[in-house]
């Protein structure tokens, strides 16, 4: 009589509803669950084998090709078949990931391909088949591990396999820790950090060989089964709040692993006999290993549909139970006799398939090398454009500064400008006018050369001018005030402003007796040939100020020589102030143009391997580049920049179809951009409808130029970095065109 273990099988059910539920993101504990079927398959391995006084190499091996190797062969080309039709999908690693997986190294290929299990997304269809891999590896060498354990406990001890599986099983534990506490990925994944929940399992099946762990007051049917609950509530309460952090992780593992001991135990107590009848539980059991292989390629396939995750999770989960069903049938070769029919279709529908998914693995093209390449020249730009950015801070830090000290320094200037006018050396020439005003202006301006006498005219000034300048002590500024006793010859005049210079500044008063001596007018007309000659309406200043004249309305009492002395001191500090506005305008332009001409790259890959065609291009350009770049980082790096007055004139913005952004998070960050030029690299089918930015439709260039592109969809080819700079060249020099 055969004996059925109904609890084995709910153990083997709840554990594989576990795993399915990790694998859709909703059980975050799920994961354990691979711990109790290690347990399981080293219990059970054990189990199998006590059965039989002499071990059976060729049966042995003869199973597993059926029972564990034939399903991960067959779903793994159907797989492949599947895949092949969707044509979104770039699976670069078919042909390594294939062999790691047929081979039984699937587990080390993961760690050297750095693909993340606990990660939330899914990169592969076989990301999951790492335990698969490293059940071949102990499978492989089981045989031998038996019968030295079995032959250690009939010559030395029963005790010693026992306690040489829990040495072993404890000393795995302690790597999978240590390594654990580095890289929680690598820990997960190495075969000898993995050891102990087999161990633990081999450890139990040969106690049990030897000595019922169970108490005898325990070991009824109704007690065990109340126990079997116990524990079974412990092990689902230890996946929903088991976590992935490294420093507990090892925690909840090996908790796991005593819950699942026990309820080995327990559930090896409660045997029946095996018969053919109908039983819900024995028929999930049965198919639990098929719905682990299928699920992680249909979880795959699904994500590239888009639809709500209560549609999208129970479809998946239907289709998981349904494909595992129809392979189980499949495969079975012994059963289900009275549908020979459809059996012997579905046989010849999954031989077909596979044939064809073989035929699409040995053709398929190894792009290892290819994408190692890129990997490494991505490493490589990446190095360079660190060294470039350090630079670059650097160079923008002290431009900064020196822009900074150039404001405060211009600031400084126009603070001390009314001083400098009054220090200003200049020479005052004139008639009785300016004689009065003498010790106002004397006091007015520090360093003042004073000459003025009663009833002269500009004849005169010649001469005062060239005995100055022989002296070396005509100062920048010379203020004349001739007219009032008569005007003077043009050529006077001219010979007069020869002798000044162009480097000097000259100001001549206007007469408040113009209508006797008609000098004003022409004067004015004099002074438009001449940059460095300013006016001074000294009529049209004091007019309707009688209190500024004597009687004769030329000559001043106290409060005309004030309102004189100002005239002329505005006049000389307005056209000092005039040229220092125009100084800073002319360096605010300047800093504006250079800020003009910089760039500001926001960006993720796309940007790293296109580096080495920009940068000598936009050597002078900030790249901020991050291959995870989110959205509330990027907003976050433009606020700070532009609270540091770093954010260039113009931005450009260019991820590859990897990037999560929308057309929302490119709005609000152009938006944030302000007035300054905004460009967006389009890599993706999807419409940009962005205002105030330009877009530059590189997408369109690969549609025409499929070289461009390289095999994983995303990153560009050497041709395809050249195209794109040269499409960014020439939006930014049309739009500098159009501007103009």
């Amino acid at each position: 009589m055969k004996k059925y273990y109904r609890d084995l099988d709910i153990i083997r059910v709840i554990a594989c509803i576990a795993v399915l539920l990790y694998h859709l993101g909703i059980l975050k504990g799920g994961y354990l669950a691979v711990c109790s079927f290690f347990v399981l398959s080293g219990y059970l391995s054990c189990v199998s084998a006590f059965k039989k006084e002499k071990f059976d190499f060729k049966n042995y091996y003869k199973n597993k090709f059926f029972h564990l190797y034939l399903p991960l062969l067959v779903v793994v080309l159907i797989s492949i078949f599947a895949i092949s039709f969707i044509p979104s999908i770039s699976w670069l690693n078919l042909k390594p990931e294939t062999n790691s997986v047929l081979l039984g190294y699937n587990n080390f290929w993961q760690l050297n391909a750095n693909l993340d299990y606990f990660a939330r997304h899914v990169d592969s269809p076989f990301m999951h088949l790492w335990y698969i891999a490293i059940l071949l590896q102990f499978d492989l060498i089981f045989p031998f591990i038996f019968i030295f354990l079995r032959k250690i406990g009939r010559k030395v001890g029963q005790v010693c396999p026992v306690i040489l599986t829990g040495l072993l099983g404890i000393l795995s534990a302690v790597f999978f820790y240590k390594m654990s506490l580095n890289n929680i990925t690598i820990a997960y994944y190495n075969t000898f950090a993995r050891l102990f929940d087999l161990c633990f399992g081999m450890m139990i099946a040969f106690l049990g060989a030897y000595k019922n762990l169970i108490p005898e007051k325990l070991a009824t049917k109704a007690n065990s089964r109340i126990m079997l609950v116990i524990y079974s509530l412990v092990w689902i309460a230890l996946m929903l709040l088991g976590g992935t952090d490294p420093k507990y992780m090892i925690v909840y593992m090996l908790l796991t692993n005593v819950v699942t001991m026990r309820l080995i135990n327990y559930a090896s107590i409660n045997e029946e006999e095996l018969t053919n009848k109908k039983n819900i539980i024995k028929s999930i059991a049965s198919i639990t290993y098929e719905i682990y292989l299928v699920q992680y390629p249909i979880i795959f396939m699904m994500q590239e549909l888009e639809m709500k995750a209560y549609i999208k999770i129970p479809l998946i989960i239907i289709g998981t139970i349904l494909v595992a069903y129809i392979l189980h049938i499949a495969l079975n070769f012994k059963k289900y006799d009275k549908a020979k029919f459809l059996k012997i279709l579905l046989q010849v529908g999954v031989l077909v398939i596979s044939a064809y998914g073989l035929y699409l693995y040995v053709i398929s093209v190894d792009h290892t090398d290819e994408m190692k390449a890129l990997e490494e020249q991505l490493s490589e730009n990446s190095k360079l454009m660190e060294e470039q950015q350090e630079a670059y801070k650097t160079k923008a830090a002290e431009e900064q500064e020196k822009w900074k000290q150039m404001m405060a320094d211009l600031d400084t200037s126009e603070e001390n400008l009314k001083k400098i006018v009054a220090d200003v050396p200049s020479a005052f020439i004139g008639d009785s006018v300016m004689l009065g005003a003498k010790l106002n202006i004397e006091k007015k301006f520090k360093n003042a050369y004073f000459n003025a006498e009663i009833s002269r005219t500009c004849y005169v000034a010649n001469d005062i001018l060239k005995e100055l300048i022989r002296k070396n002590a005509l100062g920048d500024v010379v203020v004349f005030n001739f007219g009032a006793n008569g005007d003077c010859s043009q050529g006077t005049k001219e010979t007069i402003m020869k002798t000044i210079g162009d480097s000097r500044k000259v100001f001549w008063l206007t007469v408040t007796n113009d209508k006797r001596v008609h000098f004003n007018d022409k004067i004015k007309a004099f002074a438009e040939k001449y940059n460095n000659l300013y006016i001074i309406d000294w009529e049209k200043i004091s007019k309707g100020h009688s209190e500024y004249f004597y009687s004769d309305g030329l000559h001043l009492p106290s409060p005309g020589r004030v309102a004189y002395t100002n005239a002329i001191y505005e006049a000389i500090y307005n056209v000092y102030l005039d040229e220092f506005n125009a100084k800073k305008e002319e360096i605010m332009n300047k800093h504006e143009e250079e800020m003009r001409t910089k760039l500001s790259f926001y960006g993720n890959e796309l940007l790293v391997n296109a580096f080495n065609d920009l940068k000598d291009e936009y050597n002078d350009s900030n790249f901020m580049i991050n291959k995870d770049y989110k959205y509330e980082e990027i907003k976050n790096e433009i606020e700070k920049n532009i609270t540091e007055d770093t954010l260039t004139h113009r931005v450009i913005f260019a991820f590859d179809n990897s990037s999560e952004l929308t057309n929302e998070n490119y709005q609000s960050l152009v938006d944030l951009c302000g007035e300054r030029e905004v460009y967006i690299v389009k890599m993706g089918k999807d419409e940009l409808n962005i205002n105030n930015a330009t877009i530059i439709d590189f997408y369109k260039e690969i549609n025409e130029n499929p070289k461009y592109l390289m095999v994983d969809k995303i990153h560009l080819t050497k041709e395809g970095n050249k195209a794109l700079k040269t499409k960014i060249v020439e939006n930014l020099n049309q739009k500098e065109i159009e501007s103009e």
